[in-house]
């Protein structure tokens, strides 16, 4: 895996104590590590890690963050099941699914309430006008279990059409929609913006208005981490809305950011901006109402056996922003 989009990576914010000549042994005793899994990246929650370790907030409370860049959500919540990651982005419809296979994690802050920029796209060259006309093609998602299935499922069960979800991986998503590989795709921002403004792609439903509020999206950790490493799950969560408060403050710069980081052009970046980053919850409050909304859309999108919200929902560790 070599592009932006698709490349897991690994960073260390402790990095600026050692251009500052500290003792490496002093430096490594300071600093608690903390491992964070992201569902893809070009997702929002890439982004909001990367500016608060571009800003030193993990290091201000004093942790190191090991960030590491997954191809979907589920993939993403299979880390966090196998104990190689300690917060991950996520939805909690993964989450609930999870806690009723033995998985045991809990949502633990608000990212956003809903779909912002996810988009059902097809070619722009498509007769397809409308969801109804999808009835038996094939429909990319990331993967299986991933918001994008979720999705997928939803839009089967709400506009009563029969499609093929085809998992692509977050970045073969446009190149197979692109190529007629798919018949439509659920994309989520800034891919989706970068597809419709390029003219490569048209929107047939706009998911952020088509489904009501919830808790959309957001950050989980297992329940071993919350009981047993409560301080560092607190510290995590003020440094990544830290984070969200730096690019809300920020526009200009945070563009930039986007525009680096997702590879995309800056009329995409800063689309996704307005639509998506000034959108995102900047207290990462949550509750048991948002929580059980979201696992009634995905019953109503198909998916069975879940937890109820108030089992999902851990709401002692509320971000107090790390300031730059």
């Amino acid at each position: 895996m070599t592009t932006a989009f698709n490349r897991a990576r690994r960073y260390g914010v402790g990095a600026a104590f050692w251009a500052l000549g500290l003792a490496a042994a002093s430096s490594a005793s300071a600093q608690e590590t903390v491992r964070i899994g992201l569902a893809t990246q070009a997702w929002w929650p890439t982004v909001v890690a990367e500016a608060a370790v571009r800003q030193g907030l993990f290091e201000k409370e004093g942790l190191t963050a090991e960030l590491t860049v997954y191809q979907s959500g589920g993939e993403t919540f299979t880390a966090l099941a196998a104990g190689a990651a300690d917060v991950i982005s996520i939805q909690p419809s993964i989450v609930a699914t999870g806690r009723t296979k033995g998985v045991e994690a809990k949502m633990v802050a608000l990212g956003a309430n809903a779909n912002y920029g996810w988009n059902l796209i097809v070619p722009a060259d498509s007769e397809v006008q409308e969801v109804s006309q999808l009835e038996g093609k094939n429909v990319g998602i990331t993967a299986s279990g991933s918001l994008s299935d979720f999705l997928a499922l939803w839009t089967i069960k709400e506009e009563g059409v029969t499609f093929n979800s085809v998992p692509l991986g977050g970045a073969g998503l446009v190149p197979n929609l692109i190529s007629g590989n798919v018949d439509a795709a659920v994309v989520f921002a800034p891919l989706s913006f970068q597809v419709i403004q390029s003219g490569d792609g048209r929107s047939i439903l706009d998911y952020g208005a088509a489904i009501p509020e919830h808790l959309n999206s957001g950050w989980a950790a297992s329940d071993a981490f919350i009981e047993s490493d409560g301080p560092v799950l607190q510290k995590t969560l003020n440094a990544l809305y830290g984070g969200v408060a730096w690019i809300q403050a920020n526009e200009e710069e945070a563009i930039d950011l986007l525009v680096e980081l997702n590879q995309v052009d800056r009329s995409v970046a800063e689309q996704d901006y307005r639509e998506q980053f000034a959108k995102l919850s900047a207290d990462g409050i949550l509750d048991v109402a948002g929580a059980q909304a979201a696992v009634d859309l995905a019953v109503i999108g198909g998916m069975t056996d879940l937890a109820p919200g108030v089992d999902i929902v851990e709401d002692r560790f509320r971000p107090v922003p790390t300031q730059p």
